[in-house]
């Protein structure tokens, strides 16, 4: 802990990873909710929908990250974490849009481009955290950086996000779980700040990445 707290891209990257770990969680917590409540469509049809989607696009985004990453960090460290802002910033006008289309296939359609985006983070974080230690403390880094993400993005967005729409309901009726879904995306905001922050401390966290102090 000692280690990885003295890295600033590690800190800058466990908290954006945490952020959108949150907004992720609870998409995936409260996005069928919101299609039953402002759409009207059946779990069944939103199951396939879903898992077609998040399987597809989610999966693809996550490798996709994962190559860009390597490929323009190659030639700028920076670029091993700032593709995550890339795809994070990207993402974000897609999200907004997914949450005020009033057509539910259209809506589905066109999440398949922020489940896309969304996902970058992922193996670029702990491939970066493994990077970023020694050999023997890399097994416990991406255990630090994955109780991070679980602690902040599942222990806390689901949850954010369920209060959020227990205080809309009274305004917004079956709309409520769409606006809190809807503000999330300020979470997001929140996270490619961090990650930019990050890349910025990247290489000269790595060039002393055998620094065992």
């Amino acid at each position: 802990f000692k280690f990885l707290m003295r890295r600033r891209s590690f800190l800058h990257m466990s908290l954006g990873a945490a952020l959108a770990a949150m907004a992720g969680y609870s998409v995936a917590t409260w996005f069928p909710t919101f299609l039953v409540k402002s759409h009207g469509m059946a779990t069944g049809e939103i199951g396939t929908w879903l898992g077609l989607i998040l399987g597809l696009s989610g999966g693809a985004g996550i490798f996709i990250g994962g190559y860009l990453a390597d490929r323009f960090g190659a030639t700028d460290g920076r670029w091993k974490l700032w593709t995550v802002v890339v795809g994070g910033g990207l993402s974000i006008p897609f999200s907004v849009a997914v949450y005020l289309l009033a057509i539910p296939y259209a809506a589905l359609l066109l999440f398949i481009i922020p489940a896309f985006l969304s996902n970058f983070y992922q193996v670029s974080s702990f491939a970066q955290t493994d990077s970023l230690v020694i050999l023997r403390m890399r097994g416990v880094a991406a255990a630090v950086l994955l109780l991070i993400i679980n602690l902040i993005g599942l222990g806390i967005g689901p949850v954010l996000t369920g209060a959020m729409t227990d205080l809309l309901e009274p305004s917004y009726g079956n709309d409520a779980a769409r606006y809190a879904l809807l503000a999330m995306n300020i979470v997001g905001v929140w996270s490619t700040w961090h990650y930019y922050k990050a890349g910025k401390y990247l290489p000269a966290d790595l060039a002393r990445a055998s620094d065992k102090t």
